[in-house]
């Protein structure tokens, strides 16, 4: 009756009587008990590593602010440095001795054998975030390569046949890169002499570093033939970039144009502002918790919620 699994066998007068003394007793249920008699938790896991880049905080902000189904309660495992693989593995195998109810993750953080571990571990609620769609896993589909095409067509547009892509030395983040990438290559491929430079961005963590973006300018003057325009993969790559570039005499962007995502507030306030590519944020969040009550309760989500998030650019001056 306390575990909330619904048995008849206690007659209504009694059952009242039970529940008035357990609340003049003060008297809550053993977690780990229930826990080891159910055979999971009653947690549903969030898998990141810190620190989270926006999309991922105001995710997560969402999951934890709206609740999810089930009295389930949201829990975070986080490491702070995502190239080290054994503080991760010791989380991971943290939250497994919790046996949580599912968990909400990245294929950038928990590989295929990650993944068969949790489901031998008991854990089935799967939901993996990833720039590709999978038959057996439900994914939280975020289109990587829709990004890349937008940004490839958007410079185009403005007359760019030569540009430049920023790709992260850190590797967690090459397959995000490969999709946008291939986006870019998908719409210049169709275009007659059109060409796309690689300019590695040499910083592991993500976010802004005035001398990584130096030593990518630095990079940048000594191509033969230098791009009109540069797509610096985020917003956090592109704003320091635009300062060194302004630094070495460059005018945005009328010498050499560049395009962000993901639509810091920062940006708007840059001079030039930046242009970038963004997600509804919130509707982020709260098709994550669609998915994840679906996967809890059994139930499809509502379908407002289930639909795929479209990016869309937001021009501003440095393009």
């Amino acid at each position: 009756m306390l575990n909330g699994t619904g048995s008849t066998h206690v007659s209504a007068e009694k059952r009242k009587y039970i529940l008035e003394v357990i609340k003049k007793l003060g008297f809550h249920p053993d977690n780990s008990a229930q826990t080891l008699r159910r055979g999971y938790s009653s947690e549903f896991a969030i898998f990141f590593p810190a620190p989270y880049n926006s999309r991922i905080a105001n995710l997560i902000g969402t999951i934890h602010e709206k609740g999810l189904a089930g009295n389930c309660v949201v829990t975070q495992y986080s490491w702070n440095s995502q190239n080290n693989l054994e503080r991760k593995n010791a989380v991971f195998q943290a939250m497994l001795a919790r046996r949580p109810l599912g968990v909400f993750c990245s294929l950038l953080d928990l590989d295929r054998t990650d993944i068969d571990t949790a489901r031998a571990s008991g854990i089935d609620r799967i939901l993996v975030l990833d720039g590709e769609h999978h038959n057996d896993l439900v994914t939280f589909y975020m289109p990587f390569e829709e990004i890349g095409r937008i940004a490839a067509a958007h410079l185009l547009e403005l007359g760019h046949r030569h540009m430049a892509l920023i790709r992260p030395i850190d590797k967690t983040q090459s397959r995000i890169f490969n999709l946008r990438y291939r986006g870019m290559m998908n719409v210049v491929s169709a275009v007659k002499n059109t060409r796309i430079d690689i300019l590695d961005f040499p910083k592991i963590v993500m976010g802004p570093s005035l001398d990584a973006a130096k030593t990518v300018v630095t990079s940048f003057l000594s191509l033969p033939k230098r791009p009109t325009a540069i797509y610096a993969y985020n917003d956090d790559f592109a704003l320091p970039l635009m300062r060194a570039l302004h630094e070495a005499g460059f005018r945005i962007p009328q010498d050499i144009a560049v395009l962000g995502t993901d639509d810091l507030p920062y940006g708007e306030l840059s001079i030039p502002s930046l242009s970038t590519i963004r997600f509804d944020e919130d509707a982020l969040g709260e098709r994550a918790i669609a998915l994840i009550n679906s996967l809890i309760t059994g139930e499809p989500g509502e379908a407002c919620f289930l639909r795929e998030p479209e990016p869309h650019l937001i021009r501003r001056e440095s393009t």
